[in-house]
């Protein structure tokens, strides 16, 4: 049996191979530059420093936002179903953690079935897993065990290779619909660099966005409050503190989200609406700079990704509108 938690911050490992300032730094300077007349972008992990993982967690209780919510609703009817395909004694990392309220629904599965686990939160942002753990309630666990990760998914991928990590038995855990901030490619490629530390006895649970109504998804990122327009413009102030100096300036910049019905994708720009000069770089009037993208995943979508992976789904949970699909793999 599993020791409880007593809810000290020791429970942090910092798997950071070099700080995530210069990191973000640069690449965003990479991708300001990105030659052969390519749009230029920001990197979205701009998007959630301190402050921007919270005002995220805010958008995650609008009404326009049906992700979090229709999650929550497979993890409630299905976290039990869930939990039997995970062993014990297995490590459960959850890549981009945020807060506990969704995962903490499969826990409470995972403790209710006596299996003994260990979960590490993996989040570039200390403060937020900080307050991560101390949200961990206290005296209900006696068979989970909680931990955070502090780094990258890098630094994460790394730090599962290591020798006394991948003889563990692990449960990769992607919720959120996170893989949908990839391009097709890139989602395919990030999930098969974490098939290099599973074996046959390991899994990986992926929540997918299934939702192919524009103009749900489009409301969902554009909603009436503006809470997820002052989100995206959090980057540029984040943008700001990495550069050391104010170069971004909110007066400067329009937020423009949009749905891109060839994509199946909603994407957010920040438009320039001056001529202006900053870090060597030109931007004309109207010109505009990608900083996220959302894409959504029909059924055939998903099936090639997963092909592309090399993964091969064991149980797919959807929700009642169809709209949300959490799917548990193993590797082939």
């Amino acid at each position: 049996m599993a020791p409880p938690n007593h809810g000290d911050d020791t429970r942090i490992i910092d798997i950071r191979r070099q700080e995530i300032g210069f990191s973000v730094l640069d690449d965003l300077r990479r991708q300001l530059r990105p030659g052969d007349g390519k749009e230029k972008k920001m990197p979205t992990l701009l998007l959630y420093d301190e402050k921007g993982l919270k005002l995220f967690e805010d958008i995650t209780y609008l009404d326009e936002y049906y992700p979090t919510k229709a999650e929550i609703e497979v993890l409630e009817a299905y976290a039990d179903h869930l939990a039997e395909r995970i062993q014990s004694g297995s490590r459960l990392i959850e890549l981009g953690s945020g807060n506990l309220r969704k995962v903490n629904i499969l826990l409470q599965a995972l403790e209710r079935a006596h299996k003994d686990v260990d979960y590490f939160a993996l989040d570039l942002s200390l403060p937020e897993l900080e307050r991560t753990l101390l949200a961990v309630p206290k005296g209900i666990y006696e068979h989970v065990r909680c931990y955070g990760l502090h780094g990258t998914y890098d630094d994460g991928l790394e730090w599962l290779k290591k020798p006394e990590n991948i003889s563990r038995p692990k449960c990769i855990l992607s919720l959120g619909s996170s893989i949908g901030n990839f391009n097709r490619q890139e989602a395919a490629e990030f999930l098969k660099s974490f098939t290099q530390v599973m074996s046959e006895r390991d899994s990986m649970l992926i929540g997918v966005d299934a939702c192919q109504d524009k103009d749900k998804v489009f409301h969902a990122y554009n909603d009436k409050e503006g809470k997820t327009h002052e989100f995206i413009r959090n980057g540029l102030t984040n943008a700001n503190a990495i550069l050391g100096k104010e170069v971004f300036k909110q007066e400067d910049w329009e937020v423009i989200g949009e749905y891109d019905s060839a994509a199946a994708r909603h994407q957010v720009f920040y438009s320039a609406v001056r001529d202006m000069d900053i870090e060597g770089v030109h931007f004309q009037t109207g010109e505009r700079v990608r900083v996220e993208e959302s894409y959504k995943y029909s059924a055939l979508q998903s099936s090639q990704l997963w092909q592309d992976a090399g993964l091969a789904p064991r149980a797919i949970f959807g929700n009642g509108p169809g709209d949300y699909r959490t799917y548990i793999f193993r590797v082939f």
